[in-house]
C-alpha cells in the first residue's frame, strides 16, 4: 500500500519509489526496510518539491476509463 510503481533493478539495486502520508512514517518504514535480513542499505530520499503533469494524468485515466475492467464510482453532492 505505500508503493507509487513496481519496483525495478538498477545496477546493484533494487529501486522502490514509495509514498507516506508524513515523514514520521516515511521514516519508520525505511527503518523497517533496514531491519529486514540481508538488506545491506536503504537510503531515503525525501523530495521538496513534485511536478505531477496534469495533462499526462488526465489523458491516462480517459484510456484507463475505456477498460472493461476497470470500475470507476463517480459521486455528485
Amino acid at each position: 500500500e505505500s508503493f507509487l510503481q513496481i519496483p525495478f533493478i538498477a545496477k546493484n539495486q533494487i529501486v522502490l519509489f514509495m509514498y507516506s502520508k508524513d515523514i514520521f512514517s516515511m521514516d519508520d518504514l525505511t527503518h523497517k526496510v533496514r531491519g529486514i535480513k540481508n538488506i545491506k542499505s536503504a537510503d531515503l530520499f525525501i523530495p521538496k518539491k513534485i511536478t505531477f503533469l496534469n495533462e499526462w494524468i488526465e489523458l491516462a485515466i480517459e484510456e484507463l476509463k475505456k477498460s472493461p475492467t476497470l470500475h470507476l464510482v463517480y459521486q455528485t453532492n
